[in-house]
């Protein structure tokens, strides 16, 4: 098997392939590479020349920006995605750092490449547009209303129902950020995260046991993060 057909089987039934002509995906594949990470790896970091697409084959990363000792985690993505596309597609440099949460697989699709796709391709540039909103802008815009309208009850609530229901898909999970992590993500000191953690936990509707995490309610999260 070769390179290219390897990258074809990576992306099959993925509307990113799915929108692309054979040729169209051929040409992109010869010109993108394929790098392994190790855990807590820089992929991308802010200020960076953006020359190439990040599309996760398997693992986590975090999606950061990164103001000194200052850092704010907007997203966390898992395998078989494209990260932040509309916004790599649009400025010279990296608006964003990308820093894996697990051992990850990588492949960095050339942004020359891409582009030359969108202008012969009005099928995948549709795809292109409907999908950077649905898996970025839109849950960017979530997360920037929950930060006008909610206390940190609240917002804890909406991480936690995040990490349940789409990070991990499971209400019993090994946390992959850390409680600095989780406070960075919602705009709340470590202090206030781990003093609501253990309120969650007294109120019997998570059981927390360090990295360990059980969600025992979803019911009760998800009022908490449409009244908090």
């Amino acid at each position: 098997m070769n390179n290219y057909e390897k990258l074809q089987e990576i992306v099959e039934g993925h509307w990113f392939a799915s929108a692309l002509k054979a040729n169209e995906l051929e040409q992109m594949f010869q010109k993108s590479t394929v790098v392994d990470y190790r855990k807590r790896e820089t992929v991308i970091k802010r200020g960076e020349f953006a020359n190439h697409l990040v599309f996760l084959i398997e693992g986590y990363v975090k999606v950061e920006i990164d103001e000194g000792k200052k850092n704010f985690i907007f997203d966390i993505v898992q395998g078989k995605s494209f990260v932040g596309i509309p916004v790599v597609l649009s400025f010279e440099k990296y608006q964003f750092s990308i820093v894996t949460l697990t051992d990850a697989r990588v492949l960095f699709v050339p942004i020359d490449a891409f582009k030359d796709a969108l202008k012969s391709n009005s099928k995948f540039a549709l795809s292109v547009i409907e999908h950077g909103n649905q898996n970025f802008v839109l849950p960017l815009l979530e997360k920037l209303k929950s930060a006008s309208r909610n206390n940190i009850r609240g917002r804890l609530a909406k991480l936690l129902l995040s990490l349940a229901n789409e990070t991990h898909k499971s209400n019993k999970f090994n946390l992959l950020i850390s409680r600095s992590e989780m406070a960075q993500m919602i705009g709340f000191s470590r202090e206030n995260v781990i003093r609501m953690l253990s309120e969650f936990h007294a109120e019997g509707i998570i059981k927390i046991s360090g990295k360990s995490l059980n969600v025992i309610s979803i019911e009760k999260l998800e009022d908490i993060s449409d009244h908090n």
